[in-house]
């Protein structure tokens, strides 16, 4: 089994890696869209250039936002799990999508009303980013079945 620090980070590249896709696929089918010639290197290597630029790079790097929201949401969800009964799948997962939806949907509320991820946009982009959030919790829960007989 992993260590919680462990899956967590793991947890965070996820949700992460899926944003940064999402964005970048989206953006590409774009320019698709325009009749913009889009080869296969070019498709890769936006990715991945994509994947580091949202990471590191910027005024807040996006994967600490993403960070600190599912910290925030996993603690909450530990003590769920923890004090009400819940199961440890559905209370991750519930976690994981609440944390990038306050991330993409609550967010730009404070920053009048700009959507700082350019793949939350669309309500599709949003809904593709709020699964890659459910994804990652789903993954800290699964990952962690023998934390169970440890509480």
């Amino acid at each position: 089994m992993l260590s919680i620090s462990s899956r967590f980070l793991v947890s965070v590249i996820i949700a992460m890696g899926l944003m940064a896709m999402q964005t970048s696929v989206s953006n590409l089918f774009w320019l698709v869209s325009v009749d913009m010639p889009i080869t296969f290197a070019i498709f890769i290597s936006t990715l991945l250039s994509d994947l580091i630029g949202m990471s590191f790079h910027g005024e807040v790097p996006i994967i600490g936002v993403v960070l600190v929201g599912l910290l925030i949401a996993f603690v909450a969800a530990h003590f769920a799990v923890k004090c009400t009964h819940l199961e440890r799948v559905p209370g991750y997962v519930f976690a994981g999508a609440a944390a990038l939806f306050a991330i993409v949907v609550l967010m730009p509320l404070a920053f009048y009303n700009l959507d700082l991820i350019a793949g939350a946009r669309t309500f599709i982009g949003k809904c593709c980013l709020i699964t890659g959030g459910a994804l990652s919790g789903y993954f800290f829960a699964v990952t962690g079945d023998g934390e169970r007989a440890h509480d």
